[in-house]
Parts: structure tokens; sequence; C-alpha cells
């Protein structure tokens, strides 16, 4: 079937192609901010878009940010799309009845691997004829690959790193994201040594914040058609679930209420007290992510690998905060929760300002049990 191009709105044979794209990377790599501005510049152009997120726990800040963008999103949770595969099919078919995007981003967790295999295999064998499967892209944080393609250690274990290793293996499209964190000719040399590396590999060189980029990495999604030439990877099951349960999952919705002139106060204090906690506790971070409601709109704010890494805290009104916090470390669970509640506790104290806790979890993630696994 002739390929429609999504961006000029052709039909097939009067049937509207639907664009499904899935995004993968490891935690903190910046997928959800690409989905963002890439939706953003598709609606500007008169494209209709659906993203379906997915994470092993259930409140979570991806979705509550692309909803609050205005952008129609399912969840899968409390599983990655490989071992609930049915339930994606399910979501894909909601936004489509329910909206009728021309694309859908599907964005998995960010510890999951062996994607072609258990997801876009199996999408595009019982894929219908008015849709159209993409090429795997895999967005890496270019800090992190520098690491690896110049042969040095990230800062998690070694079978977590084996995650890291067999995302970027299986990619089909690689996005080299943040790029703007490095120097010019730093972040070039990364990509050209990335290209000697993977030759097979389409390389991106991405700053999700550039609109030029996210068009280029629109442009190549549409370019890239999917098929039967997705090649699957072996993958060490074993090894793959040490990786995921030696990591750390804490989930929390909080509402705060506190003085009409305190709420910017009390984000700020908030950020400062999770960096030291959680980097003060030697963690290594896969992401930690909060999403800030208030009666003038709401914000996302990220605290990653990096401590020194900016974190914009937009101006705030009323006198009610809804926060929700996703963190994702290594080491236990319990000791997590213990951390963040306790900066929690550190940035609320004071006159006035009072937490109530609406829902938490904290657990590692079990055994990934894909539903299929097609090579």
């Amino acid at each position: 079937m002739p390929r429609a191009s999504y961006r000029s709105g052709a039909r097939d044979a009067g049937v509207t192609v639907v664009e499904i794209h899935l995004v993968g990377g490891f935690l903190g790599s910046g997928k959800t901010t690409a989905i963002l501005g890439a939706s953003a510049l598709l609606r500007g152009k008169g494209v209709s878009v659906g993203v379906v997120t997915n994470d092993q726990g259930g409140s979570l800040v991806d979705t509550e940010l692309i909803r609050a963008a205005g952008i129609p999103a399912s969840e899968v949770t409390g599983g990655c799309f490989c071992c609930n595969f049915p339930a994606l099919q399910g979501m894909i078919e909601q936004l489509e009845r329910a909206t009728g995007p021309r694309v859908v981003f599907a964005e998995p967790v960010g510890s999951c691997t062996d994607l072609v295999a258990t997801v876009l295999k199996p999408l595009v064998a019982s894929n219908l004829a008015q849709r159209r499967i993409g090429r795997l892209s895999v967005f890496t944080d270019i800090r992190l690959l520098r690491q690896r393609l110049f042969n040095r250690p990230l800062p998690f274990s070694e079978d977590v790193q084996y995650i890291f290793d067999t995302q970027i293996e299986e990619a089909e499209i690689l996005v080299l994201n943040k790029a703007d964190l490095l120097p010019t000719d730093a972040a070039q040399e990364i990509l050209q040594k990335g290209k000697e590396r993977y030759p097979d590999k389409t390389l991106l060189l991405q700053s999700s914040l550039d609109s030029g980029n996210l068009l280029t990495w629109i442009d190549t999604l549409e370019k890239n058609d999917g098929g039967s030439e997705h090649r699957a990877i072996r993958v060490d099951y074993d090894r793959y679930a040490h990786g995921e349960m030696g990591l750390a999952w804490y989930d929390a919705s909080l509402a705060i209420d506190l003085p009409s002139d305190k709420g910017q106060e009390v984000v700020q204090r908030l950020i400062h007290e999770l960096r030291v906690a959680v980097h003060g506790a030697g963690r290594p971070v896969g992401h930690l992510k909060i999403h800030v409601r208030h009666a003038g709109g709401s914000f996302k704010l990220s605290i990653m690998q990096d401590p020194a890494e900016p974190a914009e805290v937009h101006a705030i009104d009323g006198t009610v905060l809804g926060v929700t916090i996703n963190a994702r470390t290594e080491g236990g669970a319990e000791a997590l929760q213990s951390t963040v509640r306790e900066a929690v506790a550190r940035a609320v104290s004071g006159n006035g300002i009072t937490v109530r806790l609406l829902q938490e979890a904290a657990f590692h993630p079990s055994r990934p049990e894909p539903s299929l696994r097609m090579t």
C-alpha cells in the first residue's frame, strides 16, 4: 500500500492511514519532551495526535503533562508494553475511536527493552490495513551515550547498564538527545563516533527544545517505513530482570495547602531538598519528575543524573498545589520512599503549610514476562 503523508493529510483509497510510532529509550532520556514538542508541531499543521504512555506504576507525571497540553492520551500501567501487549492494542483502539488521531506516539517505560520482538513485530503482525507501524526510535541522553562510546562505565550497576545497551542495540532510529547540554564540537564528535559504531542505524543529533531538530525527527519518522525489516535482538532475560528489579519505583500524589504568596518558594525548596536527599544518598537516578498544578496552570520539573541541571520554577497562583512525584532510582524501594518523604517534610515545614498524601506506592518492578515474542 502506498504510504500517505500525515503532514499533508493525504488519504489512501479514501481511508486515512494512522501512523503509529514507538518511542523507546532509557529513563530520563527526554522521550516525553520530544513527543510533546513533536505533537505541538504536528497539531500546528492540522494533524491530530494521540499518545499512549506506559509505566510500572499508576500515577504518571507524563500522562498528566500530555493531557494538560490538550493532547488525547491513554496509559498502560502496572507493567511495560511487552508484558501488557493486549492493553496497548486496546489503548490504541480507544484513542482511534475517541479522537481519530492521524499519528499515535506510544512511549514504553524507560526500563523496557526487547521492544522489536515483543511490541513492534506483534503490532505489525496484528496490524489493520489503515495503520502504518513506523520504525523504532530510541532516545538516549547524549552524555550517557558518550560514556559507552568511549568505554566508560555508566553510573548504574552492570545489569542496569545491560538494559541501556540493549536499548541502543535494537534502535532503528537512534536519537542523541540533550545535545544542547554539550559544546557543539563535543556533540558532533559523539555523533560521528556513533555513526562509526552503529552504521546500520539512523542517528540524529537532537535537542528536543529545538523545533528544527524536532521537525527533522518527524521527517525521519515519515521517511523510515516499518515492515518485515524489523530486526529482533537476543536478550538475556535473567540479566534484564535483575536490572529491572534492581530499580526502585516511587510514585506519590500530594495536595499542599499554603499561603497564597508561598507557592514558588515551597516548590523551590522541594526541588532543593529532593536534589540533596536523592543525590546525597548516592542513588543513581534514572529520573525524578515532578508535576505541579496550581490555579494558574501546571508545569513539570525534572531532577536528573546531573544535580546541577537547571529546573525552572514557574510563577504559582493560589493556595493549593497539586504535586505528583515519580522517582526512579537504583536501590531499595522502602529506602527511596523514606528519602522522598523526609525531603517533602523538610520542604513544607513552616507556619501555615500542610500536606495531604493522596496516593503513594513504592516497589520494585517484577520480572518481565512478554505477552508475545516474535523473532
